[in-house]
């Protein structure tokens, strides 16, 4: 099967004529007909098979590499073509991403395998096992985010490469990529050294070509425990209508579990609970905690922060006309107690935090019930955090302050810059600030569109040092309600009017049981990942260095390495031979710092 997306009519059937020709219309308009410039094609002695018009080449991660061209900006810093090597680095514990790219001008190519093989450094072994591969199906985007990005075919699932696969080639001779994402998974453990190795790419039996991978293993290692709380929403009955199966059953509970297990391995943080079944008992709200198992993902998972809701589940609210009437307050109360006592038992009291649930208040009436729920909150326990999606001035003064009624915020990034003076004040004075990114933050802030450059996930945690930020949050990851599913249609933000149409707006997965129908490759069961979550991943293990860097003694350094890089929520490169320059320069840094003699103690001390 073709590893980009074919249209086929019913079995038995033919497309009538003007439908075809309908299409055809269709298909200039979003590019998909245009040919553009592609990586040029090999020579005899690089082991690609130039005859049959195939190229095998790499590129870094931090490019989005379209079906007939490059990136505007390509990340080719680690590729040597003389050589054919790819260089990459990373510390112990990171996952190290690279793009090797199969291109094709004559013929198609069909039963292509991607060979990894271990990789070598004097007698020390890096196993092949360790080294992953993903295709890269291209989705359509019809209808540019915001008019920023061309109408194409956009890389953007990450489909485990478990089939060999097919490459077509073009009617009119012009090039066809297919990139393969790649990742090496460095164990805590390993030496450091430079580990080698040969990637071998064959159609069958035939060789297409190989090239060489270099591993620097630097004598670091990331810390195991995350700091910054990466808050990513998933709606449930989104996941179980894509799923075909029903919210309260057994098989979405276990479906959940598979999507809980991917968001924890990618370093984020699901927006989810576990499941509470609430009750009034004599008189008395009653809280139950029913799936230990998910809980215990989340521990094992290591889950930075657990954001819970003080609304009391399994009891009906009370009408706008008295939101907080003497039993309901009661029953807050009773809710937020055994949800605390609950934690603590459990060993995540540290990390719970109480979501008011007033989104983006916009007017004095929704002020005044954040500032009901803040207080009936921390009369149950002044120290619990209690966040609201909201920044700390007030955009009409007469609504008053949040101020001591919430001690964590959460903020929008257009407000990193209009109200950058409050948000140091809160943090100086203890409080915690998170930030998100929405459909109303337009370029060039950053953003997790399909159709925007690759560098905006990556750069959205070093963004997060810049501003001394605690962590991030986005609203969610499977906002499924506007299309049939998000393989034919990325466009998943139509209607609302925020910046609409966007490709992949709150959607930053894709079904998992719809692989082999649109991909040839196997299902996988939950998520199948994307770049932008990839690239999410990077940026957030860069920004753990960054904390590993200052933690070391080298606060100075980190933050001149990010300011050369960053300096404005609206002012960063998204060139990622810049970036990886500046991650080069965190890690050259922690190596320097931690070799560096200890400062012998005072006398007397």
């Amino acid at each position: 099967m073709n590893a980009y997306f074919t249209l086929r009519p019913a079995p038995g059937r033919k497309f009538p004529s003007r439908l075809l020709a309908a299409l055809m219309v269709l298909l200039s308009a979003v590019g998909i007909t245009q040919a553009q410039s592609a990586e040029p094609q090999g020579s005899p002695e690089d082991g690609s098979k130039p005859g049959r018009g195939v190229s095998i080449w790499a590129a870094g991660s931090t490019e989005k590499i379209q079906n007939r061209n490059r990136a505007a900006l390509p990340h080719d810093c680690v590729w040597n073509a003389k050589t054919r090597t790819v260089t990459v680095s990373g510390a112990r514990g990171e996952i190290v991403p690279f793009q090797l790219v199969v291109s094709v001008t004559k013929e198609d190519v069909s039963d292509v395998t991607v060979g990894v093989p271990d990789l070598h450094f004097e007698k020390v072994t890096l196993p092949a096992s360790r080294v992953r591969a993903f295709l890269e199906p291209f989705v359509v985007v019809y209808a540019p985010t915001g008019g920023n990005g061309p109408k194409a075919r956009w890389p953007d699932p990450l489909v485990p490469l478990s089939r060999p696969f097919k490459v077509s080639a073009v009617p009119t001779g012009d090039t066809r990529n297919q990139p393969v994402w790649m990742e090496i998974h460095i164990p805590r453990d390993q030496q450091p050294g430079l580990y080698t190795g040969e990637i071998a790419v064959r159609s069958g039996d035939t060789g297409l070509g190989t090239i060489r991978l270099a591993l620097k293993v630097w004598d670091l290692t990331l810390p195991e425990k995350r700091h910054y709380p990466a808050h990513i929403g998933l709606y449930e009955n989104h996941i179980a209508r894509m799923h075909g199966v029903e919210v309260d059953s057994d098989a979405f509970r276990e479906l959940m579990k598979h999507y809980l297990r991917f968001f924890l391995g990618n370093r984020m943080d699901p927006r989810t609970s576990p499941r509470m079944r609430g009750r009034i008992q004599d008189g008395n709200y009653v809280l139950e905690w029913v799936e230990p198992e998910v809980e215990q993902i989340f521990l094992d998972g290591g889950r930075v922060q657990f954001q819970m809701s003080p609304v009391p589940v399994g009891i009906p609210r009370p009408g706008r006309e008295e939101p907080f009437s003497a039993d309901y307050l009661r029953h807050i109360k009773a809710h937020v107690r055994q949800v605390i006592d609950h934690a603590e038992k459990a060993g995540w009291l540290d990390r719970l935090v109480f979501l008011i649930p007033v989104d983006e208040p916009k007017n004095a009436a929704q002020y005044e019930e954040v500032r009901r729920w803040g207080t009936a909150i921390r009369e149950v326990d002044a120290k619990v955090r209690v966040t609201v999606t909201e920044q700390p001035s007030p955009e009409n003064a007469a609504w008053g302050s949040l101020v001591g009624h919430v001690n964590a915020w959460t903020v929008n990034g257009n407000y990193l810059f209009t109200d950058a003076d409050a948000i140091r004040a809160r943090h100086r004075a203890g409080d915690m600030v998170t930030w998100y990114i929405s459909c109303d933050q337009l370029y060039p802030q950053p953003n997790y569109y399909i159709d925007r450059e690759a560098a905006d996930p990556r750069m959205v945690p070093w963004l997060t040092w810049r501003y001394d930020l605690d962590g991030i949050l986005y609203w969610t990851s499977t906002f499924w309600e506007e299309v049939l599913n998000p393989w034919i249609d990325p466009i998943t933000w139509k209607w609302f009017p925020c910046n609409s149409p966007a490709a992949g707006e709150g959607s930053l997965v894709y079904p998992g049981h719809l692989v082999e129908r649109y991909t040839g490759q196997a299902n996988v069961t939950g998520p199948v990942g994307s770049i932008r979550i990839a690239l999410l991943r990077e940026g957030l293990e860069e920004l753990e260095l960054l904390r590993l860097l200052s933690d070391s003694g080298g606060r100075k350094a980190a933050d001149e390495i990010t300011a050369t890089l960053c300096r404005d929520v609206r002012d960063f490169p998204r060139d990622p031979n810049q970036i990886d320059a500046a991650r080069e320069r965190l890690l050259e840094e922690l190596v320097r710092i931690k070799a560096k003699p200890p400062t012998p103690a005072a006398p007397g001390r």
